[in-house]
């Protein structure tokens, strides 16, 4: 696996877990017994949980852009590899 390929894995598995964990904190988030839609983000923690999906939001940009730069590269060197055993 690709450094690339293993932090976006990486990416994901930390957004699940912060998500997770903010969720069972009940400074952040209010979790009805009723049901889903009487639960929701505490107003309090709104601003936080905001910066938090900014920071992921910047970050999954960045898997992404690297990702697409070792496809970038890894095609450029199939093209000159099947151009020097061509000749």
């Amino acid at each position: 696996m690709k450094k690339s390929e293993l932090n976006k894995q990486i990416l994901k598995d930390m957004i699940y877990g912060c998500l997770k964990e903010l969720g069972q904190n009940s400074k952040v988030y209010y979790h009805s017994e009723i049901g889903m839609k009487y639960s929701h983000l505490q107003e309090d923690a709104k601003e936080n949980c905001l910066k938090i999906l900014e920071d992921f939001v910047a970050k999954v940009r960045e898997a992404e852009e690297a990702l697409y730069q070792d496809r970038k590269k890894k095609d450029f060197l199939n093209e000159f590899k099947d151009e020097n055993t061509s000749n």
